[in-house]
């Protein structure tokens, strides 16, 4: 308890950090760092949204969709508006035109438990989301840097440190290589430690490489390597299915991190601006980072578990978003790289926000 008595003041500091941490460097997120699950998303068979059907003239071909409208002097017939532009299927739906995609603030808490091995995590996670065309806004340039601080509550019967930081700065790539193949690919590199050890422990470089092929309209397969650089867990395939049977109802079936989610209609929610969704997923948490131990000897602590979570979410296009998520968390493990035993502590539940915009 006594590392919380100054939590008030600690998230203060970690929320000043966490902006001027924006433009420093990280890996993709706490999770290993497996491509986001918008990137399976990308609209292949593109339509614009909303107005009647819409027809190419015959006379202006090759310049794109036109809305159809009636002819003023000639009611019932139909002549084009000025061209729209065509939708890039390489694009992300709601991804913006300019270089500023969306800033992200996260929030996740596992509760402490009672046992001399058990404790509690508060996590608080601050990124942003840049993109540059690489060499065209078709196989764009993502960079993502971010800022997290972790306040541990416990265990008793170790010198954990009250709160360790992440800064870090992924730079992720996307080519479409066949007109069905496209490639993924990111490195993070990253400081992780408690600031009190200034080590190379602290310095992780971590990556993915994964490819996606479009088997049909709805069905898309994974496969891929994701690297944490970490002593516990290394390596850790990506790959699977994601199915999305209709507009309304998606089967993420990809490690590290799957999801079935189903789109809901409620709080308002119309059309495809703003969007509920309810789902179910699986997580692999954790993370390692340099420390420095109470006798002063400099030391590498890696946490990790597993995460079953059920959820709900807001996405809303060019506007504020929000994720609700309440989760069991087991199969946890705490260890020192040196002189410790390994903690094991008992499984608990977890809650986390977010809000993106």
């Amino acid at each position: 308890m006594a590392r919380l008595k100054n939590l008030r003041g600690r998230l203060a500091v970690a929320l000043l950090l966490g902006l001027g941490g924006m433009a420093t460097a990280a890996e993709i997120e706490r999770l290993p760092p497996a491509p986001p699950a918008e990137l399976f998303f990308w609209d292949e068979f593109p339509a614009v949204d909303g107005g009647p059907p819409l027809v190419a003239s015959p006379d202006l071909a090759g310049r794109g969709p036109f809305r159809e409208v009636p002819g003023p002097e000639q009611p019932g017939l139909s002549m084009p508006e000025l061209p729209l532009a065509a939708p890039d299927p390489d694009e992300p739906r709601g991804s913006r035109p300019g270089v500023f995609q969306n800033v992200i603030l996260e929030s996740t808490w596992l509760a402490p438990g009672a046992g001399a091995d058990d404790f509690g995590v508060l996590d608080l996670d601050l990124r942003s989301v840049f993109g540059f065309p690489c060499p065209t806004r078709s196989s764009p340039l993502v960079v993502t840097p971010g800022f997290a601080v972790h306040f541990f509550d416990g265990p008793t019967q170790s010198d954990l440190p009250g709160e360790v930081y992440d800064a870090y700065a992924q730079f992720r790539w996307t080519h479409r290589l066949l007109p069905r193949l496209r490639a993924d690919a990111a490195v993070t590199p990253g400081w992780y430690s408690d600031f009190r050890q200034g080590s190379g422990e602290a310095l992780r470089i971590s990556g993915h490489g994964v490819g996606i092929y479009t088997w049909s309209p709805t069905a898309k397969i994974v496969l891929g390597l994701s690297y944490l650089d970490r002593k516990d867990v290394e390596f850790l395939p990506v790959g699977g299915l994601v199915w999305t049977p209709n507009e309304d109802t998606s089967f993420e079936l990809v490690s590290p991190r799957p999801r079935i989610a189903r789109r809901v209609t409620w709080f308002g929610s119309r059309g495809d601006a703003i969007q509920d969704w309810v789902y179910v997923a699986g997580e692999f948490g954790g993370g390692a980072w340099a420390v420095r131990r109470a006798s002063g000897l400099d030391d590498l602590v890696t946490y990790r578990d597993y995460r079953l979570i059920l959820g709900t979410e807001r996405k809303r296009t060019g506007g504020l978003s929000g994720v609700v998520e309440m989760g069991y968390v087991f199969g946890r493990k705490l260890e020192y790289d040196r002189f410790s035993p390994d903690l094991k502590p008992a499984d608990t539940l977890l809650i986390r926000g977010g809000l993106t915009y």
